[in-house]
């Protein structure tokens, strides 16, 4: 694939949304997190959210009562998190084309927050915020919350790609926090619970197992899309 291939199809306004949690962090912080620091009942929860019984905000804000940790154990904690080491590269090669990328969570702003930091990247991001209520105690606010959210999400993740002139609109995520956008997006790039979904309703998608294998299917899908949009290009391009 050649940029030439991409630009013929006017690729210079488009865009990828990105799932956080067990994505670009493939071991799933939050879960950690909370199996470090919260009363077990957050599996529970965790149970009827997945169960489609509640909400992610009801879900999330729950979860988020039962955690027992001072702000420096929990940084502490924060500062063992890794992304994808691949996830960089698909970050680049997305920006090289003229993507606009962002990061739509349904976890905490301060994890996500302070992994980019110590990754040395720097890109927007979406997430729910985590407050400190003093001593070991917090709480969450949802600033990306909506009441017209069709599954109350507590990040409606779907709001974030309502930009219609930005197209075409990638997804590349791994749970159900990830369905109502993937139905949205003119390609999918799924694992774990969201390529579960896309299997049984019969809807396309991309398995990837890390960023390195999701940068390989985003550039095969958007060389195809460049053939198909003019042939002639595609056949004198080396």
């Amino acid at each position: 694939m050649t940029r030439r291939m991409l630009s013929s199809e006017g690729l210079s306004s488009w865009q990828v949304l990105v799932d956080f949690d067990g994505t670009i962090a493939p071991d799933d912080p939050t879960d950690r997190l909370l199996e470090r620091f919260a009363d077990p009942l957050w599996r529970v929860i965790e149970e009827q959210w997945q169960s489609g019984l509640i909400s992610s905000r009801q879900c999330m804000q729950r979860q988020v009562d039962l955690l027992r940790v001072s702000p420096e154990a929990l940084d502490a904690a924060i500062g063992t998190i890794r992304i994808d080491p691949t996830f960089p590269t698909f970050l680049n090669f997305c920006h090289g084309y003229g993507a606009e990328v962002k990061i739509v969570s349904d976890g905490l702003d301060r994890v996500v927050e302070a992994v980019l930091r110590n990754a040395g990247l720097a890109i927007t991001y979406f997430a729910n915020k985590l407050e400190w209520r003093g001593g070991d105690r917090w709480r969450l606010a949802f600033p990306h919350a909506r009441n017209d959210c069709r599954v109350s999400a507590a990040n409606c993740k779907c709001s974030h790609g309502q930009r219609p002139h930005l197209r075409p609109r990638v997804v590349v995520g791994d749970g159900r926090s990830d369905f109502c956008m993937s139905l949205q997006a003119d390609y999918v790039i799924a694992k774990g619970t969201l390529a579960d979904f896309c299997r049984d309703s019969g809807r396309p998608y991309a398995p990837f197992a890390d960023f390195h294998e999701a940068t390989a299917r985003l550039s095969a899908w958007l060389a195809d899309r460049a053939r198909r949009a003019n042939p002639v290009i595609a056949a004198t391009s080396p």
